[in-house]
């Protein structure tokens, strides 16, 4: 019984928003204060919703998640569980009496179970190295994970050997294939060999698993994934699917007889199509049953008839839901309004789905509706003092660019009536490059993997005063294969020209001050940014984090090297002269914007090296420059404390400079 619950549960007010007055702009404690919702779970009978719930400790420089119910009927949410560190990745038991989740709360992320009936959670195994990934077997008796094999023993070292060296690039086992019974906790493991399982589902009848493995954790063996099959009982495994290219996400129909699954269906290329494919559950030949579709994809998830699959893709600065007949045919998009809707589970009958929604002015909440009408009921209230602050207006912007190409993006406007003048304009470049904005509240910083606000509180610049333009040019996705593709061999080239194209249309509006612009981003947004600084001095400032300046030494740095290969078309060593022509540090002499540098000491993707390259030709130029470096960070940073930092420098140096 869910009121067993009660004596732990937290409640939030669910009803209609109250018309409170806005009494101030963003401040940044705003953004410290909002509460970020993941992993919409509805549970097999269509009656509850569980969801991750994260929010910042300062204090404690970490940002605790917890797992929280909604009744799809309305009504107050509920606190599930009360873990001291990270509670995630909810899953309901088929039966829907018990809720799996992962919990940090004694080290590694291990398996826990909690009975809705009451009581306390509890873990019925331990498993060395700790669980990624883990689903119920139909039965309920069993718990499929994704966990690392234990470590063979090292061999003797001499004792005159140091402990400390570092082995550069080292063959790291990858994620193995493991079943458990939840019953006696017994852990069986079902693969044995040297590749990285990423993906599996059970079969109807749980006599088998699905699961998807490259030949190793490495990026570069993206391209290398395959399907296979392995029978529990005897462990034998089958090939199913053995093609170039990345062949994931398998997902067996309700009756057994065939297995989805997301492919880009032969191609290598790092920013392929992806299309939704099946193959016969004995083996055969796939079949593409979304051969004319035009962008990425995610999530496949049969009906429980048998009679659609779903997958979502994005869609311009949305995404939508699509649903296909497993004999092909035109998807069919299933959402509409302004929201930008994801996160979709199904109740085992298929009636209700429960998902994410969120939109510019409203953090992501729990949403509720029936499948064949889409009318999105709103089950979580989560941040109410929101109501208290003005908020910037978000409006979309479209632009012919240089070649007459039409591009998106979208600006962000100080709160209140118009200013009357020009707004000082601080321009975001986004990363990827094949990344995109989308219409989504954008400081939500409480996640522990935040995307867009992780270093530019956005509605904070806005309540200063700045307009901010974040542009969607040639190369993000939601816009088809071709736009996708547009920057290759290119960058720097047609992107930039988009970018700057879309700041004179909005001078030429009257909403940019010419004579105050700023630019910033983050990863190939840093890329862009420093890129932008070395061909044109109209910046009065910028700031980047994570950024590339030197592509010749950065394929010699980062984990990705092939990346850059297939944007650039070649080895740096093959194609010298297109490296040096697309990096701003052989551009240094132009390098004049003060510029503030944020950087991860344990980046691996953008090493430091770029940074401090950078930092160099700005130093030696006279130019206003500041490099910070966050310990332990990688390519995101992740440690509060570090991101209030981010956000503190930024507003300081964009200040200091658009004066």
């Amino acid at each position: 019984m869910i009121l067993g619950l009660a004596a732990a549960a937290i409640f939030l007010w669910l009803g209609p928003r109250p018309l409170y007055p806005a009494t101030h702009p963003a401040r940044i404690e705003d953004l410290l204060r909002i509460r970020n919702i993941q992993d919409a779970r509805i549970s097999p009978a269509g009656d509850l919703v569980a969801y991750v719930l994260s929010e910042i400790d300062l204090a404690k420089n970490a940002t605790p998640s917890r797992i929280w119910l909604a009744k799809t009927a309305g009504g107050a949410a509920l606190r599930l569980t009360a873990g001291p560190g990270r509670d995630e990745t909810p899953r309901w038991s088929p039966d829907g009496k018990v809720l799996a989740f992962l919990s940090d709360r004694d080290g590694s992320n291990q398996i826990w179970l909690i009975d809705l009936g009451g009581g306390e959670a509890s873990k019925p195994a331990s498993v060395e190295g700790g669980v990624s990934t883990f689903a119920w077997s139909p039965d309920g008796r069993k718990i499929a994970f994704l966990g690392r094999a234990p470590k063979p023993p090292e061999p003797d070292k001499a004792s005159n050997m140091p402990e400390d060296v570092i082995v550069y690039d080292p063959d790291v086992p990858g994620l193995q294939l493991f079943v458990l019974d939840v019953a006696s906790g017994e852990i069986s493991r079902l693969t044995h060999d040297s590749s990285a399982v990423t993906d599996f589902s059970w079969s109807p009848d749980g006599k088998k698993i699905a699961f998807a493995a490259q030949p190793s954790p490495r990026i570069q063996d993206l391209f290398r994934t395959d399907i296979f099959s392995v029978d529990l009982e005897t462990q034998t495994v089958r090939d199913l699917v053995m093609r170039p290219g990345i062949d994931t996400f398998p997902r067996f129909s309700p009756d057994g007889k065939e297995v989805a699954f997301l492919t880009t269906d032969g191609k290598t290329e790092w920013i392929a199509n992806w299309y939704l494919c099946v193959v016969p559950a004995e083996g055969g030949a796939p079949r593409n049953l979304t051969p004319k579709f035009n962008e990425f994809m995610f999530t496949p998830q049969w009906s429980p008839d048998g009679r659609r699959i779903f997958f979502q893709s994005p869609a311009g600065l949305r995404d939508q839901l699509f649903s296909v007949s497993p004999n092909g045919g035109e998807p069919k998009p299933l959402l509409k309004g302004d929201f930008f809707w994801s996160d979709f589970s199904f109740s085992a009958n298929g009636e209700r789905v429960a998902f994410l929604g969120t939109d510019s002015s409203t953090p992501t909440e729990v949403f509720v509706s029936g499948l064949e009408e889409f009318n999105p009921f709103r089950l979580t209230f989560t941040n109410p003092e929101l109501q208290d602050v003005s908020l910037g207006r978000q409006e979309i912007v479209h632009w012919k660019s240089f070649d007459g190409l039409e591009i998106e993006g979208l600006l962000l406007l100080p709160p209140g009536p118009p200013a009357g003048k020009p707004y000082p304009m601080l321009t975001y470049a986004h990363g990827g490059p094949s990344g995109r904005f989308a219409a989504e509240f954008s400081p939500q910083i409480g996640s522990p993997y935040p995307i867009q606000a992780e270093c530019y509180p956005l509605h904070v610049l806005a309540g200063l005063g700045y307009a901010i333009f974040m542009p969607n040019p040639r190369g993000s996705y939601g816009y088809g294969d071709k736009f996708r593709k547009a920057n290759l061999l290119d960058w720097g080239g047609g992107d930039y020209r988009d970018i700057m194209s879309g700041i004179n249309a909005l001078i030429n509006r009257k909403i940019a001050d010419p004579a105050k612009l700023g630019i910033m981003g983050r990863s190939y947004g840093g890329y862009m940014t420093a890129w932008i600084i070395s061909q044109t001095n109209r910046f009065k400032v910028a700031s980047l984090g994570a950024g590339m300046s030197n592509l010749v030494s950065f394929y010699g740095q980062t984990d990705i090297p092939g990346y850059t290969e297939y944007y650039l078309g070649d080895v740096p060593w093959k194609a010298m002269d297109l490296y040096m022509r697309r990096s701003a540090i052989f551009y240094a002499a132009n390098l004049k914007t003060p510029t503030l540098i944020l950087h991860g000491e344990k980046d691996f993707r953008v090493p430091l090296p770029q940074a401090q390259e950078l930092y160099q030709a700005l130093k030696r130029n006279g130019v206003p420059v500041q490099l910070i470096i966050y310990p332990r960070q990688g390519h995101v940073a992740v440690e509060p404390k570090h991101m209030l930092d981010m956000m503190e420098r930024n507003l300081e140096w964009f200040a200091r400079w658009m004066k």
